[in-house]
């Protein structure tokens, strides 16, 4: 079987299909690699529940001259210094810091598309239209500033080269005679690869200079969170770590281009694949809706975290959305010690590849699988704990 020269989603239609044609365990050999794609839930809880595998898959690297070697891509020591530093961050009272952000850029987010449909736009290109709006969101959480608000030159520059990126990275990662970095810096995808990358991190390290010398004097005076409280950027609680010699300059970048990725791109695709799915299925839209209702009956306060706990038929929405599209569809493990996996043992150097994709959408464990059906998750759950994992699991699952 061959995938060069075929289109990402034909890429993605073969990979998705191995597990019919060939069974639960593939071993694909490409440029003497030998890379093992796993398909069953007691495969995947052996290889994400390792210790040591936890270092990612060489396909990663392809991101490592934007995003460094912070959290997604670090391994070993490195990555759990880091992963020490930034579980704080993300403690329940500094998410619930972020509610107001959520609020306000959602609120952003239907007054622009009301305003579309006051223009009379009747056609929407949903995804570039949701992820601007999550890298807003981002970006004011994780770095303190209003992307949004301001239309200067370098921040539209920012945000484009930014979404550029991440497109970029995919193709490459598609094209298989690009992995070869040699073949990509020649060519014309490299070429604007670089150009974008020098704008991201250019505009990256200006904000963290900027934050660090508001931080060092004092001055972080972020707008108020709806509580009296000053409100926290993740850059902050990361310069506050560099004040403790726990993080230098170059992690803090790292970290910050890291979550700017992963903050916008996964919550994008998520969005983009439940508004097609709540557009298929009213019946569902309706019950959210009733729900929303209930809760904040003709009110139009600020919403709170209890609120948001009350909210248990969308949270099976979501749920269900990520089981059919997780963001994340693969995930990729350069194996660095020998281990075995049931009958067979797995050598070091060799890339295995979890399918979370298809593990969600098993007939056995999933009746009526390709069917979006959000009770699913209201039911009580006997599956197995790892046949469901759209943020990964185990020693390196996702952070947020």
């Amino acid at each position: 079987m061959t995938f060069m020269g075929l289109p990402p989603e034909e890429v993605f239609k073969r990979i998705t299909n191995l597990r019919n044609d060939y069974g639960d365990r593939v071993v694909i050999t490409a440029f003497r690699r030998h890379i093992l794609h796993t398909y069953k839930e007691e495969d995947i809880e052996i290889i994400l529940s390792h210790s040591r595998n936890i270092k990612k898959g060489i396909a990663y690297r392809f991101m490592e001259p934007w995003l460094g070697t912070g959290l997604l891509i670090s391994t070993g020591n490195k990555w759990h210094r880091r992963r020490k530093i930034l579980t704080p961050a993300f403690h329940f009272d500094i998410l619930k810091s972020f509610l107001k952000v959520f609020e306000e850029q959602s609120q952003s987010l239907v007054e622009a598309l009301r305003q579309l449909n006051k223009e009379g736009t009747e056609v929407l290109d949903v995804i570039p239209f949701i992820s601007d709006h999550m890298l807003y969101t981002i970006c004011e959480t994780a770095m303190g500033i209003k992307l949004d608000a301001d239309k200067t030159e370098t921040k539209v520059e920012y945000k484009k080269a930014i979404l550029d990126i991440g497109a970029m990275v995919m193709e490459r990662l598609t094209t298989f005679y690009l992995h070869s970095d040699f073949l990509f810096n020649l060519h014309p995808l490299g070429r604007r690869f670089a150009k974008s990358l020098a704008k991201v991190h250019s505009f990256a390290d200006n904000v963290i200079m900027e934050r660090k010398k508001a931080y060092d004097s004092g001055a972080v005076l972020n707008a108020d969170n709806g509580e009296g409280k000053r409100r926290l950027a993740l850059l902050d609680l990361l310069l506050e770590s560099e004040r403790k010699g726990e993080i230098d300059l170059e992690g803090i970048r790292e970290e910050v281009n890291t979550f700017m990725f992963e903050g916008h791109d996964t919550t994008a695709i998520a969005l983009s694949f439940g508004l097609m799915l709540l557009a298929d299925h009213e019946e569902v839209q309706e019950r959210i809706f009733e729900e929303c209702k209930d809760i904040f009956s003709d009110s139009s306060h600020s919403i709170s975290m209890s609120d948001l706990g009350e909210m248990k038929y969308l949270e099976a929405v979501i749920k269900e959305i990520l089981r059919l599209y997780p963001s994340v569809p693969f995930i990729g493990r350069e194996i660095v010690e020998d281990f075995m996996l049931g009958d067979i043992k797995v050598k070091k150097g060799s890339e295995v590849v979890v399918h979370i994709y298809d593990v969600q959408r098993r007939p056995e464990l999933y009746p009526e699988p390709e069917a979006f059906k959000p009770e699913r998750f209201l039911e009580a759950d006997s599956r197995h704990s790892y046949a469901y994992v759209p943020f990964s699991a185990g020693p390196r699952n996702c952070i947020g």
